[in-house]
């Protein structure tokens, strides 16, 4: 066993499954993986036969402070949706909530009576089917400076949110499903989501840095957010961590904590009655061919235990819940078989930045590794891959070409050609930067380009585009004034020839 700065979370023999990795062949993929993804904090936890095989954390927590290790918190993303998903299936154990309650009758004194999503279950909030859009579950929770972060003010407004779909009828992924499950916990418990959360979950399962205060976590050493500019400067980042995302995104906690979790989801006894965490397993909707949606997890059939993920519609394949999360300066990836009794939990410290998809592709390459089998070689998209490059380069050309265009009108007059070979090539630089900033860019991160919740997520993409449509701007004022002055000044027939 590999451990970085901790003692070990689990005692007795640690053995892995036969032809999967040991100890020491995962710390060396992890070594390279995260040097090649500059990742600049990490932690992993590894579990096989309900035994952890794995631990280490790698990096520092802060510029200049404590190393990671095993009780690192770190800020969840979606991964969080875990914690409130089995805060809820407590309270259904209870008695004191049911899968067909309606928001109409939980939230009525924040509006729910009146609103559209009044007759929408926990059963749908909790598998993404209420209809509430995407965007809307993220626009606030992302934003720089949102109008307002209380969890009920946020509840208020996503209550008069338009649905992109009718209730029941598609999963749509939303992290607005669960800030309203935030707000039911709230709501029948009479406290605090931070209160409800201790009371249902972390105390119970003896999670020690688990928590939803920002500042609690902070002290208990919270993980600074990165993020790689222009895919090649690592940088301390700050980021959005508003009080009512808690419940889908700002819960904090380290590897040591959550793997007290998916022991318990993988049969170890603790302070949450097995049925609880059984029921929370349960798939409640199904996603696609591929995978169903439980209470924060996706259930899926564990194709990695094939080369190459061949034949995963194998009906003899076991099944693996996964969730990962991103706050665009943090990643997160939980996932458990409960068959092989088999878990991972994976949390650093760095955004994904324009790639998207590393951190997901990384995983899967973990999974492969664990369990010894071969994996596809990853394929990038080409305007992906060259994403960094555009983003320096076309702010220097759109710059280069409007002091081109703007020497072309200062200078001798010259010939025709000569006086419209700058004004063409500044007219097709223009072009590109405008079809670049508002076609190209928002069709490759699905957001508006004026969204601030997609300015806080790739800051270096925002800041290249930023700067290049200030340079059109540039532009268009050097050409304008360049006309108004050849149209003021006398013709000099010398240069018509």
């Amino acid at each position: 066993m590999v451990v970085g700065g901790d003692a070990s979370l689990s005692s007795g023999a640690q053995t892995s499954s036969p032809g999967w990795a040991t100890a020491s062949e995962i710390d060396s993929f992890l070594q390279k993986e995260r040097a090649d993804l500059k990742l600049s904090g990490l932690a992993v936890v590894v579990i096989s036969q309900r035994s952890i095989i794995f631990e280490r954390g790698y990096g520092d927590a802060a510029p200049e402070g404590p190393a990671v290790t095993l009780n690192t918190p770190f800020v969840l993303g979606s991964t969080s949706k875990q914690l409130t998903g089995l805060a809820v299936q407590q309270l259904i154990a209870q008695g004191r909530l049911s899968l067909d309650d309606t928001v109409g009758e939980l939230l009525s004194s924040l509006g729910g009576k009146t609103s559209r999503l009044g007759g929408v279950t926990v059963r749908q909030l909790l598998s993404h089917q209420s209809g509430i859009s995407t965007n809307a579950g993220t626009a606030d929770e992302f934003d720089l400076a949102p109008a307002f972060t209380s969890l009920r003010r946020e509840t208020i407004h996503l209550l008069t949110s338009t649905q992109e779909a009718t209730p029941g009828r598609k999963f749509v992924y939303s992290n607005g499903n669960y800030t309203l499950l935030g707000a039911i916990i709230e709501a029948l418990t009479g406290q605090p989501f931070e209160d409800a959360l201790r009371t249902l979950v972390t105390r119970p399962l003896g999670l020690n840095t688990t928590t939803s205060d920002l500042a609690l976590a902070r002290s208990h050493g919270l993980a600074v957010g990165h993020y790689t500019w222009f895919g090649a400067i690592d940088s301390t980042t700050p980021g959005p961590r508003w009080p009512m995302g808690a419940p889908s995104a700002y819960t904090t906690s380290s590897v040591a904590d959550l793997a007290r979790l998916v022991l318990a989801d993988l049969g170890k006894r603790s302070g949450i009655n097995q049925a609880v965490l059984t029921a929370a397993q349960a798939p409640l909707t199904t996603v696609n061919k591929y995978s169903k949606y439980a209470s924060g997890w996706y259930v899926r059939s564990f194709w990695q235990l094939h080369d190459y993920n061949k034949n995963y519609d194998d009906p003899q394949l076991p099944l693996i819940y996964e969730h990962d999360g991103d706050t665009a300066r943090e990643t997160s990836y939980l996932a458990f078989s409960p068959d092989l009794g088999f878990g991972v939990v994976v949390l650093s410290s760095t955004g994904l930045g324009t790639d998207t998809g590393r951190f997901g592709d990384f995983t899967e390459r973990l999974l492969h590794t664990i369990v010894g089998t071969q994996s596809a070689p990853r394929v990038v998209e080409p305007i992906v891959a060259a994403a960094p490059v555009i983003m320096v380069v076309l702010p220097l050309l759109q710059l280069g070409s409007a002091i081109f265009l703007a020497a072309s009108f200062r200078g001798p007059r010259g010939s025709r050609i000569s006086r419209w070979i700058p004004r063409v090539a500044a007219a097709l630089v223009t072009l590109v930067t405008v079809i670049v900033a508002f076609l190209v860019v928002p069709a490759q991160t699905h957001q508006p380009l004026l969204d601030r919740a997609w300015w806080a997520g790739v800051p270096d993409l925002a800041t290249s585009v930023a700067m290049s449509l200030l340079f059109v701007a540039a532009s268009l004022v050097v050409a304008i004034m360049g006309t108004v002055r050849i149209l003021r000044s006398p013709r000099d027939p010398s240069s018509e020839i």
